[in-house]
């Protein structure tokens, strides 16, 4: 039955014709096809599929563990003949020419009876230069770039997967991934049809019950970039060492769960960023907790980003410490900003020049009723100025946007005071 002769004619032949007449407009192609009687297992050289928005092409795939004369006699529900089953596929490789984005992993495998999925070399990526995909949206867009040399899906409920009526795992874990994000601010903003979705509402949009006991990143590296004129450099925000672990990943809970976030990344090569984050889940408003603290840091080395991206310069100025503490309700952001720093100078760059000079009138603008307030520390008594976070969330606004923006109050609040 599974001669070489039979897999490679009639068998690959009806499978290619049975996918085309179930799924119109979309091509199967299956190149040269072993099967090895002893292991039970069934090798496809290569695979190719093609569909109005996407090309799937893969090198070598395997498949162990199949009950074939069950399956081909239909005496096997889907998921009862894939009870026993592996893959393994190599170069895969994936394209979205409408998106202009495409998918690449050397290495997939998955076990149902070992409940795990690992996916090695992966890279989602933009299949145009940065110009070419700017150019194809009228308005304000950003570009994606992701490389995940290895993730590990552990606890994995298979069966559910299979027959869509769940999404479980007991762990994810990243390793060593890279984040690379590219705005364009030189268009405009679209118009927002609808408010982003935060963290609960996404959450409560999936349909089928979602979750995830524990997500963890491993020395993974974030970059941001900006740029506010076209084809100018951009701005550039890192955060390196980057580590993450979130629990309790899920749509269906009690009153009172929530998702708990713990992360810490390098910011610049400077300095060490904590963050603890709580996100309750059943609520139908967005509220949250967010706290966490930074290490000492030379704070020009923010210049990199604040330069293009604020056209704004930090001249002089260093943190010995800072910390934060935010409780956001009903959208309404309240909390408390600390930082120890001093020697600290701010200039507002002209946007024609990016230098200091011939800007004076704006500088003068900008201080009209704020001054920098040049350094912060305890004094005799223990007391310094601590900055108030108040800020309600626009509609508009996205969550990280938002948990930046509220933050940012508490920040001017810091380092700046009224003159009237």
């Amino acid at each position: 039955m599974f001669g070489r002769a039979i897999l490679n004619g009639y068998g690959k032949e009806k499978l290619e014709r049975a996918f085309a007449e179930a799924h119109p407009g979309c091509a199967l192609r299956i190149g040269k096809l072993n099967y090895a009687v002893g292991t039970n297992c069934l090798i496809a050289e290569s695979v190719t599929l093609s569909a109005t928005n996407l090309t799937l092409k893969t090198g070598r795939i395997s498949l162990t563990g199949v009950p074939w004369a069950r399956l081909l006699l239909g005496r096997a529900a889907l998921t009862d003949t894939l009870a026993k089953a592996s893959l393994e596929a190599i170069d895969l490789d994936v394209a979205f020419p409408q998106a202009r984005y495409g998918i690449r992993c050397a290495r997939l495998q998955a076990s149902v009876p070992d409940s795990e999925l690992i996916a090695e070399g992966t890279e989602l990526r933009p299949l145009v230069g940065d110009e070419e995909l700017f150019a194809a949206h009228p308005f304000r867009t950003t570009r994606f770039h992701i490389v995940l040399p290895e993730c590990r899906v552990s606890g994995l409920a298979c069966g559910e997967l299979l027959q869509g009526k769940s999404y479980r795992a007991g762990s994810v874990h990243l390793s060593r991934p890279s984040f690379d994000a590219f705005v364009n601010r030189d268009k405009p903003v679209e118009p927002f049809v609808r408010r982003p979705l935060m963290v609960h509402e996404a959450l409560a949009a999936i349909r089928q019950p979602l979750q995830v006991d524990s997500l963890s990143i491993t020395n993974g590296r974030l970059t941001y970039r900006e740029r506010v004129v076209a084809g100018a450099d951009p701005g550039v925000l890192t955060f390196g060492a980057v580590s993450l672990n979130v629990q309790g990943i899920a749509n269906q809970v009690g009153p009172a769960a929530a998702v708990q976030l713990q992360a810490q990344g390098d910011l610049m090569d400077a300095a060490t960023l904590k963050v603890l984050m709580s996100i309750p889940i059943a609520p139908p408003d967005f509220s949250l907790h967010y706290s966490g603290s930074l290490s000492a840091m030379d704070l020009t080395r923010l210049d990199a980003f604040l330069d293009i991206a604020e056209r704004t310069r930090i001249k002089s100025g260093s943190a010995q410490e800072a910390s934060f503490d935010i409780t956001v309700t009903a959208g309404l952001a309240r909390g408390h900003v600390r930082a120890v720093y001093k020697d600290l100078q701010i200039a507002v760059l002209d946007k024609q020049t990016d230098t200091e000079k011939g800007v004076a009138n704006r500088v003068i603008s900008f201080l009209e009723n704020l001054k920098i307030r040049n350094a912060n520390a305890p004094d005799a008594s223990g007391s310094m100025k601590v900055g108030e976070v108040n800020y309600t969330r626009k509609p508009e606004d996205e969550f990280l946007q938002f948990v930046w923006f509220a933050l940012r109050t508490g920040v001017l609040d810091v380092i700046t005071h009224s003159l009237k």
